[in-house]
């Protein structure tokens, strides 16, 4: 074998080497909020299954963005069991300016309200910038 083949061998796993390493610092790097920019997001209901169990909590959601800025695939970074569906399957209809990481972040808020709310408002959806949200969802329904 010639030195130059023994060269280029040499160099495969050293460069297989750099591109792992180099996508695992990238899987690692923070996001930042100054890189999660929303375009557009869809209002979603407290979850009726976690409602009637009385579970609250926050769920924290990755979304990894493809090069519109449209959510390709979600997953769940931590939260209740019985809230994180609905959030996963909520974030995939959000939109984001597109970022060099392609990755956003998005927390969701569940908190049940004590006492009866207006049947036409069993829940409130409120958006915080860049990318919190609250769901408060109501004890009972008020029925007069």
């Amino acid at each position: 074998m010639t030195s130059g083949k023994r060269f280029t061998f040499a160099l495969v796993p050293l460069l297989i080497l750099i591109v792992t390493c180099n996508s695992v610092a990238q899987q690692n790097d923070p996001v930042y909020d100054s890189d999660i920019v929303v375009k557009s997001f869809e209002e979603m209901l407290y979850p009726p299954l976690a409602r009637e169990a009385r579970i609250q909590g926050t769920v924290v959601v990755s979304a990894k963005l493809d090069n519109a800025g449209r959510v390709s695939s979600t997953s769940a970074v931590s939260g209740p069991k019985l809230l994180i569906p609905d959030s996963l399957a909520n974030a995939k209809k959000w939109r984001f300016k597109p970022n060099t990481n392609a990755v956003a972040i998005i927390i969701y808020e569940f908190q049940l309200a004590e006492g009866k709310c207006n049947h036409e408002t069993s829940h409130l959806f409120v958006f915080h910038e860049p990318n919190r949200v609250s769901i408060v969802g109501c004890e009972q329904n008020w029925q007069p």
